[in-house]
């Protein structure tokens, strides 16, 4: 669907989009990483209904690396297990998308369907079902009995499972398909690396992101934050320096989906999922390094979770107008603290400065994560237009403080020297 795009940025962004529904994508993902990729071909090439496409093992085997037989079996599984119907036969069928409230078997393997299933008719669960009552229940879909239907020690939370298929709309960019210019597209290129969790994770980071908000994905659920230092004041400004923390913080239920209910020990001593280590940050670092998701520096009014964006402060990733703002920040800053203060800020490593108003006691500096191709709605757009507008305030407010305390040291020597 491309006709009534809207255009933001066009170096970064993909003219056209497509939804999919995220519940029946993670029904898609059980059956593996062909028949996600698939689900996604299929959908890509959905009308402005976004529910029914021609686009099959033709449209597959073009866009992707995937072998003509090996997208058949993709799409007959797909249709096998009710996540896309065929709605007109012949030559040129066409098909229809389920919503994932529709899908019989869920987000589920066989294995826990059949221990789901167990539950559900009050059965013992036979011991060849515990690995897959351990992962239902690190995920939250079942859980200790404290009263209610009983199975042996175990019920099943029925809201959770409703929420893990409840249809919503997930708009992705045609450019995860179909690439820009002469680039590998993005689903391929994920395709490459055999990393299901990446490409899951990749479609639940479009699903939370909204850039007018957040700027990117919310950091409630995937930052990285940074310590602090006072470096200086200078009249009503308190000069900040910022490191990174050389960890990245996620919820977990951001990542609850990839847990096994396998318990591993790290070198440090904690105990947590197996899932963490073994499929949710290696997703994060796979998108990371294939440049799909890029880390974006802001400057916070506060340290908690609900403390309101004051700016952005790039410097690894972020549009051209955030990384001018940084430097300029840190530019200002700069000016305002002596050199024994410099030299101490940089021995200690806290290389980004910025000049904050004394009175915002609590500020922080955090990078959060951003998609790097975004669908052109509406929304990018108005969040592509205030990016501009406030990074060019901030710039001019930086900018003069350079230049006014420059003016004032100046005239300050030329009184001296009378």
């Amino acid at each position: 669907m491309s006709d009534n795009a809207v255009e933001a940025n066009p170096t970064r962004v993909s003219r056209g989009f497509f939804a999919i529904d995220r519940g029946a994508f993670r029904c898609a993902a059980v059956g593996g990483l062909n028949a996600a990729v698939t689900h996604l071909v299929m959908a890509r090439g959905t009308g402005p209904d976004n529910r029914t496409t021609q686009w099959s093992v033709h449209s597959i085997e073009q866009r992707t690396g995937i072998s003509r037989p090996n997208a058949g079996k993709a799409v007959k599984d797909l249709l096998n297990r009710g996540i896309w119907k065929k709605i007109r036969n012949g030559q040129h069928p066409i098909y229809e998308a389920v919503p994932g409230d529709g899908i019989p078997g869920g987000p589920f393997t066989v294995d826990e369907q059949a221990a789901i299933a167990t539950l559900r008719d009050g059965n013992a669960v036979p011991y060849d079902s515990k690995p897959a009552i351990d992962a239902l229940k690190a995920r939250g879909i079942i859980r200790e009995c404290n009263g209610g239907r009983r199975n042996g020690s175990f019920e099943l939370d029925v809201a959770v499972i409703a929420s893990l298929v409840e249809p919503l709309t997930t708009w992705l960019p045609n450019v995860l398909i179909d690439g820009a210019a002469d680039e590998v597209p993005p689903v391929e290129l994920i395709r490459q690396t055999r990393s299901l969790p990446a490409l899951r994770l990749l479609v639940e980071l479009y699903a939370v992101q909204f850039l007018p908000n957040f700027g990117g994905i919310p950091r409630d659920l995937l930052k990285v934050m940074f310590d602090r230092a006072k470096i200086g004041e200078q009249g009503p400004f308190f000069v900040w320096g910022f490191k990174p923390q050389h960890w990245m913080t996620a919820d977990r239920c951001l990542a609850r989906s990839f847990f096994t209910g396998q318990i591993t020990t790290r070198d440090d001593g904690r105990r947590l999922d197996a899932g963490w280590d073994a499929a949710f940050w290696p997703a994060i670092h796979t998108l990371t390094d294939l440049g799909l998701v890029e880390r974006v520096g802001m400057l916070l009014d506060g340290d908690d979770n609900e403390a309101e964006i004051i700016h952005p402060y790039a410097v690894r990733g972020g549009e051209p107008a955030e990384r001018e703002l940084a430097t300029a920040a840190d530019m200002a800053a700069r000016v305002l603290v002596t050199e024994g203060q410099l030299t101490w800020a940089e021995h200690n490593d806290y290389h980004l400065l910025v000049p904050v108003r004394k009175h915002i006691a609590n500020v922080t500096m955090a990078e959060i994560f951003r998609l790097k191709y975004r669908p052109h709605t509406t929304a990018t757009a108005a969040w592509y237009a205030l990016m501009q507008q406030t990074t060019a305030q901030y710039l001019d407010h930086y900018q003069a403080i350079a230049e006014g305390h420059a003016i004032s040291v100046a005239s300050g020597r030329m009184q001296y020297q009378g």
